[in-house]
């Protein structure tokens, strides 16, 4: 009997069966892949507000401040003062002018000027050794020297300064032991401190109280001057008189006459007893020419305002304050003021 084989045709459908089966799969497939898709987003949306919340609120950031600049700060120097005290930082760029010396202190010579700065006071170290102990005073006298630097030490009685000069004509380097507690031991002027003040004497005028030209001489003819309440006295020039070389002012009266009167003896601590021609007018408008009188004669009144009493006896040694006014001490004598004004004194 012959083997017979069976033969099996497949119909058309179940290809299409097949098919569709891959779509659905491919559907599937792409339904996942959209969520992927979806919930990347929303990760990516997330992430993104949480890093904007945090630049926006949550940013801190840390900042390397530079370590303290020990250097002193140097406040340019404005040619009203000639002597600094401890601002002597700001001589620095300065001229300075040696005044001379009395001729009874010139063998003597000058003191604080040395060679190098930590090499003591030896007279190996003297600059332009010597007259005794000190710097020669012909080779100095009236020299000018640039201030270059100010040194500053301490030792066991608070700051020492050294100004590091330039002679200005010898070129030479050297250094001046700078006091800063005591005015008398300045031997210099600074140049742009007497330019400025020649300027600001220009036009002015004065009147002198009783006993500030005493024994004053005519620096011209040598003869003495006579005294004349309420004379005016023009301002000439500014110099350093040769007999004491005190800064002063060189003053004219009407009659030609000509006096050196001291610089402090104007704008300084011995100012008391000096008027400016404006403000002499003004008193004698406002309180009358007896109350000007009593001023250059000295004398203080009742009613005379604080500006009077500086003006005719000086500032006070002492101001001791109280809710009802204030005590001015002169010398064991106490003035009482009230609202500005004299009320009272011993």
């Amino acid at each position: 009997m012959a083997h017979k084989t069976k033969i099996y045709f497949f119909p058309i459908l179940r290809h299409e069966w097949w098919g569709q089966e891959d779509l659905r799969v491919n559907s599937q497939t792409a339904v996942r892949t959209n969520m992927k898709t979806n919930i990347m987003k929303e990760k990516i949306t997330i992430l993104s507000l949480v890093l904007l919340c945090q630049l926006s609120f949550g940013q801190i950031s840390t900042t390397k401040v530079a370590e303290k600049d020990e250097k002193k700060v140097i406040k340019p120097y404005d040619s009203l003062q000639n002597f600094l005290a401890e601002d002597a930082y700001k001589y620095i760029g300065q001229d300075l002018y040696l005044k001379g010396k009395p001729e009874s202190l010139r063998e003597y010579g000058y003191d604080n000027f040395i060679k190098e700065m930590d090499k003591g006071s030896g007279k190996g170290n003297i600059y332009k050794c010597c007259d005794g102990y000190n710097s020669s005073y012909d080779a100095l006298n009236k020299k000018y020297f640039n201030v270059l630097d100010v040194i500053e030490k301490q030792n066991s009685f608070g700051s020492e300064f050294y100004l590091k000069l330039k002679d200005k004509e010898s070129k030479d380097i050297l250094y001046f032991e700078y006091n800063s507690k005591f005015e008398s031991s300045f031997p210099f002027i600074t140049v742009g401190f007497f330019e400025k003040n020649k300027e600001r004497l220009k036009g002015k005028s004065f009147i002198l109280a009783d006993g500030k030209i005493n024994n004053a001489n005519d620096i011209n003819t040598g003869k003495p001057i006579t005294y004349k309440l309420g004379q005016t006295w023009k301002y000439v020039d500014l110099t350093i008189e040769e007999e004491y070389y005190t800064l002063s002012a060189i003053l004219e009266n009407d009659e030609g006459e000509k006096i050196t009167f001291s610089y402090n003896s104007i704008f300084g601590e011995n100012s008391r007893g000096v008027f400016q021609k404006e403000n002499a007018d003004k008193y004698i408008k406002d309180y009358g020419i007896d109350t000007f009188t009593k001023m250059l004669n000295g004398k203080v009144l009742v009613g005379f305002t604080e500006k009077m009493v500086v003006d005719t006896w000086g500032k006070p040694e002492k101001i001791n304050r109280a809710s009802y006014g204030d005590q001015w001490v002169y010398d064991g004598q106490y003035l009482y003021f009230e609202n500005g004004k004299l009320k009272s004194f011993n």
